[in-house]
């Protein structure tokens, strides 16, 4: 009888090639070994889902705040054309020399 571990059959004959019945101590061995890794495997994927989640969490967070950031900006535009400043015509602060500066 062959065993099912990764959906392909083990062959008895390469595992067992000089014909010896595995002893139950070998083959419980090998179960324990298989479970540490099942178990392994399934506390890695554990990791990165919670790490994934986590940067899901910070994507939409930085999202709404370049939201409220460009809101932000475009009430100030506003409220700045109400008043009447020029703020659109006033030149960049870069490249305003102060006085004494060459």
């Amino acid at each position: 009888m062959c065993k099912m571990t990764s959906g392909k059959p083990i062959k008895s004959h390469a595992i067992h090639a000089n014909n010896d019945k595995p002893s139950e101590g070998t083959r419980i061995e090998s179960i324990d070994a298989y479970r540490r890794g099942v178990k392994l495997l399934h506390e890695k994927c554990k990791a990165l889902q919670r790490s994934n989640e986590r940067l899901v969490f910070r994507l939409h967070k930085v999202r709404k705040m370049t939201k409220v950031r460009e809101r932000d900006v475009e009430r100030l535009k506003a409220r700045l054309d109400n008043y009447g400043d020029g703020w659109r015509t006033a030149p960049d602060p870069a490249e305003v020399k102060e006085e004494g500066e060459e």
